[in-house]
């Protein structure tokens, strides 16, 4: 495909598809290749949860320090999103998408090298910040590539990193127990690999209306207004999900093995979780154009909540196929939400994918200290039994979402 060709246009034909099948009119080397961006990003992300046995082993660390590492990783990269959002919607032509691969890759492999838990500390905040540096810059292209097909577009784009977060934990874990986790590096070679068919195969962005200069907040500020309510609604289901999802996320892997179980266990437990929220979002697309997106998203927090309650009873043999259901539940609203999102504001799409992906996780990591906190109290099992309390609360903010225009 030409770099030169610009966004916002659609593929050959797209028009003429329409109707005729969801996935006529998709331009499937942009999307391929913002699939595996999204997949190489969140798998990085995803190495910290697998090695925190380990880690917690090698510098004899309490849970809340545990805690605090997780905590770092989200904050940062759900912080970095809806700032650098900005800045990407303004000046789209500038190799973000380079950088934040390439840097979060450097920085969140070291992990596995370090010598101190204070060098941990600080490299992972700088790590999940590039890495949230990619998804402004990654969804607004994804979003672009066509008006007709956003919907499994995005889902597409959604899935790739949630796979990357699902196998990122056995691959970090395969090479910790191979080779050593200190070789974790080599998976900067990936991303080497991914940048250079990025700059083959990807179109240019489109130059933004007015040239560079000003970062345009007034514009933004007026469209966020004219979103309002809907979009506070729907960052307020979005923070409820990515409160199950942070924790669960993060401790899974901890969780099982301090029930005896082992660290591929744990991350096999991780793995389902995440496959089948792939699944989920995927899935979420292909519904997109039969149901009201208030309906499939109600519907799949709805089936996470009962999934939850149910994991917490379950042996942990049983426990794997809850995390499926549960999985397919929480991811299941993921990328309609945030093709919604870019609906409401559409002259901002990075920007309302960063909300989704940024700014509300940026919140839902807000949770983990106190529960990590509680969690050295009472045990992490028993801890996590708040989380219900968000999906419900995110089950009725659902339906309070506006239907779907025609």
């Amino acid at each position: 495909m030409s770099r030169a060709r610009e966004f916002g246009a659609e593929g050959a034909g797209a028009s003429a598809a329409r109707g005729r099948g969801f996935l006529k009119g998709v331009p499937w080397t942009a999307t391929a290749l913002l699939f595996m961006a999204h997949f190489v990003v969140d798998s990085h992300v995803s190495f910290l949860s697998p090695l925190l046995p380990l880690l917690r082993e090698k510098f004899q660390l309490s849970l809340g320090a545990v805690g605090m590492l997780v905590y770092l990783l989200s904050m940062s990269n759900a912080l970095a999103q809806p700032l650098t959002a900005v800045v990407v919607d303004r000046w789209p032509r500038l190799p973000w998408l380079v950088v934040g691969v390439v840097g979060s890759s450097v920085c969140l492999t070291a992990v596995g090298w370090l010598p101190s838990y204070a060098a941990v500390a600080v490299v992972l905040p700088a790590g999940g910040a590039l890495a949230g540096l990619c998804h402004p810059d990654m969804g607004s292209r994804a979003g672009a590539l066509s008006e007709s097909r956003r919907g499994i577009i995005v889902s597409i784009f959604v899935t790739g990193g949630r796979l990357g977060f699902a196998l990122g934990p056995l691959m970090a874990i395969a090479v910790a127990e191979w080779w050593g986790m200190e070789w974790l590096w080599v998976y900067v070679i990936v991303s080497v690999a991914l940048v250079a068919a990025m700059r083959w195969g990807l179109p240019v962005p489109k130059a933004r209306a007015g040239g560079g200069g000003s970062l345009g907040l007034g514009g933004l500020g007026a469209a966020l207004r004219k979103a309002g309510a809907p979009l506070l609604i729907l960052m307020g289901v979005t923070f409820s999900r990515a409160a199950v999802n942070v924790n669960f996320q993060g401790f899974l892997p901890t969780l099982y093995v301090d029930q005896g179980l082992s660290l591929w266990e744990g991350g096999a437990a991780n793995a389902i979780l995440l496959l089948f929220g792939g699944a989920g979002v995927m899935l979420g697309g292909v519904l997109s154009g039969r149901f009201q997106t208030r309906s499939l998203i109600a519907a799949g927090i709805g089936a996470a909540f009962l999934a939850t309650c149910a994991f917490f009873v379950a042996p942990p043999w049983l426990g794997y196929f809850v995390l499926a259901v549960m999985g397919t539940g929480l991811y299941l609203p993921m990328g309609v939400g945030v093709a919604l999102a870019q609906d409401l504001l559409p002259g901002h799409r990075g920007f309302a994918s960063s909300l989704m992906l940024g700014a509300t996780w940026f919140l839902a990591s807000l949770t983990v200290l106190p529960i990590t906190e509680l969690a050295e109290r009472v045990g992490l099992l028993r801890a996590f039994w708040v989380l219900p309390l968000f999906l419900l609360a995110g089950f009725f903010l659902a339906l309070r979402l506006p239907k779907d225009r025609p």
